[in-house]
């Protein structure tokens, strides 16, 4: 499975039990002795975030529609899944210090796009890979389950071998990877066997597969197993690139299979055969593999053109090695003496440029959760604040980034869409090290397709920066889902001269002011955004929504953007958004609430 080039692996010396370092477990002793002296960040694995039912948001995925009354939610097990391998460089570079750092390189590969992703596969070389807890924490705060990969390949033959020595062997090393999943709180194990066995060590390899998967589900509930299509039950090291005979037994025997990059659309025509015929109830749990590097397929920035095909199909897709991004810039960035903003602009702008290729054939989940906040950062910067106050200086720390947003930043012109003009920018934050900059975007720009319910009011805010004062100003619009009768109300959240269009479904949010304020004191302890008109620089607005006046069950389905601005220069800044559930029992003390109807 892996690239030809891997640098900065860690020592094969260096043990777990460092607690300022995440690390691999390199022998089967110490997989077994884990428990005994478990990691000391442990107990700092955020919980997963829970995520809306998906959607398909088609090829306007970057636009709200207001007019579209059903929002069609998708059963989560009814649609291909997304599984992302994240190989880059060997893994354990700045994303294995616990706390991350600080006054070093703030500029690396991140991944943001979230929104698309099932699950997150940490991979690396290591007999062992446990994930690190910037990577788990960073999934996990966007909804993602995060899985580790256990590897023998090459000439480790013999650490196969003596795994099977036995049953009772089998099933003490089957339990150990259990134990480090559950203790570090991620959600199972990719297997990758890329070596050839014995034939009749096959059945036990087998059962070993089938037991870890048992007694995964049992103890690590949502748990998964997937299984690399390499070796066969012949105990050949053949790679199929599809799903068939020879390694079906696998399949069979976990919850799902990793299929080979080099194949070919009679592979999949095949592998659609099979499951027909033999687990048609199992479609989506073949995961076709596309290496972005580009082995076997076409892939870089053409990588979209790969996954049309496998959606042609309506398999699972397992994308591998998306930091392409980054590394295949770092030769670039060398020889063009690109300071540290000038290689993340770079970085970023190919990063948003892949993902909006292939945004139109997936699906996505957004939040669900309330209370809900995001400041839009990235896990990095060179600064990082807290409310506009400067707290460290160039730092990485993938556990501090924010939930990202449901679709790709600044899809470029040469898509054949409309051109949206908003990135991160790392020039001054309001929470972290990043936050939004609005150019030039068009009306409706969707930000987060979520699904927020409404029954306890809510209270909406955001947080924001002009470029020039009482200049360009930005508005958030949320789109309310009327489940019963099947309508929709854009709700413009704005400033006191915001006008809205004469649109029958439409109605412009009240903006809370200092009286309405201490009227909020029993929230006050909830809210990231403090409650005041502004604060180092930044703008803050709330809103009370209401619905008293509606028949429930009412959603938002959407959280999305506009700007208003004279001046084609102007731009904002935007800081943070935060929705909070509000409290209809006290609700008519809210002198400036919005009220929120439905048009007849």
């Amino acid at each position: 499975m892996s690239h030809s080039f891997v640098r900065n692996r860690v020592h094969p010396g260096r043990r777990l039990q460092d607690g300022t370092e995440c690390q691999p477990i390199h022998t089967i002793q110490d997989l077994l002795e884990f428990e005994r002296n478990p990691v000391s960040w442990r107990n700092l694995v955020l919980p997963i975030t829970p995520r809306s039912r998906s959607r398909y948001l088609g090829e306007r995925y970057q636009e709200i529609d207001f007019d579209a009354g059903v929002t069609d939610f998708v059963d989560d097990g009814s649609r291909p899944q997304v599984l992302l391998c994240h190989d880059f460089k060997g893994n354990y570079l700045s994303d294995r210090f616990v706390n991350g750092t600080t006054g070093q390189e703030w500029v690396d590969y991140r991944f943001y796009n979230w929104a698309a992703v099932d699950i997150f596969c940490y991979f690396s070389h290591n007999f062992v890979t446990i994930p690190t807890l910037q990577w788990l924490n960073c999934a996990h705060k966007n909804g993602v389950k995060v899985i580790g990969t256990f590897i023998v390949e090459g000439g480790n033959v013999e650490k196969l071998k003596d795994i099977l020595q036995s049953d009772e062997f089998m099933q003490k090393v089957a339990d150990a990877l259990i134990t480090v999943a559950k203790i570090c709180q991620f959600q199972g194990w990719l297997l990758n066997i890329e070596c050839p066995l014995d034939d009749d060590k096959i059945p036990r390899l087998k059962d070993f597969v089938a037991y870890l998967t048992r007694k995964s589900h049992e103890r690590i509930p949502g748990s998964m197993i997937i299984w690399y299509d390499a070796i066969t039950e012949k105990g050949l090291l053949s790679w199929q690139n599809e799903l068939n005979s020879l390694n079906q037994g696998f399949f069979a025997a976990c919850d799902g299979i990793f299929l080979n990059y080099t194949w070919t659309r009679q592979h999949l025509e095949r592998s659609e055969n099979f499951i027909r015929n033999y687990y048609p109830r199992r479609k989506l749990d073949v995961f076709v593999g596309i290496d972005v590097f580009g082995r076997g397929q076409t892939a870089k920035l053409d990588t979209h053109s790969t996954l049309a095909a496998v959606i042609e199909f309506k398999f699972s897709t397992a994308i591998f090695a998306p930091g392409w991004t980054y590394e295949s810039l770092e030769e670039s960035m060398r020889r063009d003496q690109l300071n540290p903003v000038q290689c993340n602009d770079r970085f970023l702008k190919l990063n948003d440029r892949f993902w909006n290729l292939l945004w139109k054939y997936l699906y996505v989940r957004g939040p669900t959760e309330l209370p809900f906040y995001t400041s839009f950062c990235l896990g990095s910067g060179k600064i990082r604040n807290r409310l506009g106050k400067t707290l460290d200086e160039s730092w990485f720390n993938l556990s501090r980034q924010g939930f990202q947003p449901s679709i790709p930043y600044a899809a470029p012109r040469n898509l054949g869409i409309d051109p949206i003009y908003w990135t991160h920018s790392f020039e001054t934050a309001l929470d972290g090290g990043s936050c939004l900059r609005m150019e030039d975007i068009h009306p409706n720009c969707r930000l987060f397709a979520c699904d927020f319910a409404c029954g306890s009011d809510l209270l909406v805010g955001y947080a924001f920066r002009r470029s020039n004062e009482l200049s360009a100003d930005v508005r958030l619009v949320l789109k309310a889902y009327n489940t019963r009768y099947h309508d929709s109300v854009k709700i413009v959240c704005g400033g006191e001269d915001c006008h809205l269009s004469e649109r029958r479904n439409e109605m412009k949010a009240l903006l809370l002011d200092s009286e309405d304020w201490p009227r909020l004191l029993e929230l006050k302890a909830q809210l990231k955004l403090p409650l005041v008109a502004a604060i180092n620089g930044w703008e803050i607005r709330y809103y009370y929504l209401s619905f008293e006046a509606i028949v429930q069950p009412v959603s938002i389905v959407d959280i999305g953007v506009e700007l208003v601005k004279d001046d084609p220069k102007d731009h904002v800044l935007l800081g943070a958004i935060s929705l909070q559930a509000g409290f209809p029992a006290s609700r008519s003390r809210i002198r400036k609430r919005s009220i929120v109807t439905f048009g007849a």
